[in-house]
């Protein structure tokens, strides 16, 4: 097993060349040759600027129309981030930021000085909380349900009866067909 970093359509690229044998991505993944079982799915919120939403439990799309939307990077955009975008735009929400690199703590930097809002997992427990600032907060939407999904992938050829990946993915398929907690 290796490490490969890189965005979801880079490791979906290499899996597809052959350079990787399997990759977690996010989906969707727009590569028919590539298969995906589904292995989580994380309900996402709004990382608001704390003051200016004090007290709040949840927050409404129109609620944020006044700050800009900081969306991914160009690097890290993919289909997923993009359909997000225009639904966010159809919402009303006009406004955006966009930085050169993805750097959540920059992200942080400019949710907490209260010009931003970003999106982000609503899960305590997950890493990307760890870049929060004092004057952060990650808010449930009331109106905006949206989940990030992440699938196992692999070329359907390798998995195909006597393809080398064969059986790791009849073990894989297994294995994630079994309940997973929440």
């Amino acid at each position: 097993m290796k490490r490969w970093p890189g965005s979801s359509s880079d490791l979906a690229d290499a899996v597809h060349a052959g350079k990787l044998a399997m990759a977690l991505v996010r989906l969707p993944v727009p590569d028919d040759t590539l298969e995906v079982t589904e292995v989580m799915s994380e309900r996402l919120g709004a990382v608001v600027p704390a003051d200016q939403f004090a007290g709040r439990e949840s927050v409404r799309l129109r609620d944020l129309a006044d700050l800009s939307y900081l969306g991914t990077s160009a690097d890290l955009s993919q289909k997923y981030f993009e359909q997000l975008d225009r639904d966010l735009a159809a919402a009303g929400i006009r406004k955006r930021l966009r930085l050169e690199q993805s750097d959540y703590g920059s992200v942080a930097e400019l949710v907490s000085g209260g010009i931003a809002f970003s999106i982000s997992m609503l899960d305590p427990a997950s890493p990307m909380q760890m870049y929060n600032l004092d004057n952060v907060a990650v808010l449930p939407f009331e109106d905006f349900d949206r989940v990030l999904t992440t699938g196992l992938a692999w070329r359907r050829d390798r998995a195909d009866p006597g393809g080398d990946l064969a059986e790791l993915v009849d073990s894989a398929r297994s294995l994630l067909a079994e309940e997973l907690p929440e």
